[in-house]
Formats: structure tokens, C-alpha cells, sequence
């Protein structure tokens, strides 16, 4: 898996101090996924600590170009 994300999700990620790993742990391990009817994924994970952590992203091949990050209430 390869991971490329985009400004915005870069920046989401490190004003929530959200980690290339949690982001990892979301996709491989989500409490809750669904498929968008636009092609897009939204996977999202509690994260002690955290709370619950959405990740909204695109696969292309084995290409995961990670959209948006945010929290989930």
C-alpha cells in the first residue's frame, strides 16, 4: 500500500496529531465503512484518545490517495 495524501488531509492530520499509523490502523481495522457512490471510502475508527476518527479516501491500483481526515461525532 502506498499512501499519498493531500494538502488538506496533511494538514488535518497534524493539527489533530493523527499519525500515518492511526491512518493505517483506520483503513485496515474501521469500526465503520462505507463505500460512496462517488467512488470515495470513508473508514472510521475510535482512536483512544482521540475519539472517533474518519478518513475519507480514493484507491487507484494500490495507490490510497487519503483525502480528508476528521473527527467523527
Amino acid at each position: 500500500m502506498k499512501f499519498i495524501f493531500t494538502y488538506h488531509a496533511q494538514y488535518r492530520m497534524d493539527i489533530r496529531n493523527i499519525s500515518v499509523d492511526n491512518i493505517k490502523d483506520i483503513i485496515r481495522y474501521p469500526d465503520f465503512s462505507k463505500l460512496e457512490e462517488n467512488g470515495k471510502i470513508l473508514k472510521v475508527k475510535y482512536i483512544a484518545g482521540k475519539g472517533k476518527v474518519a478518513v475519507v479516501y480514493i484507491v487507484r491500483g494500490s495507490l490510497f490517495n487519503i483525502i480528508t481526515i476528521y473527527y467523527e461525532y
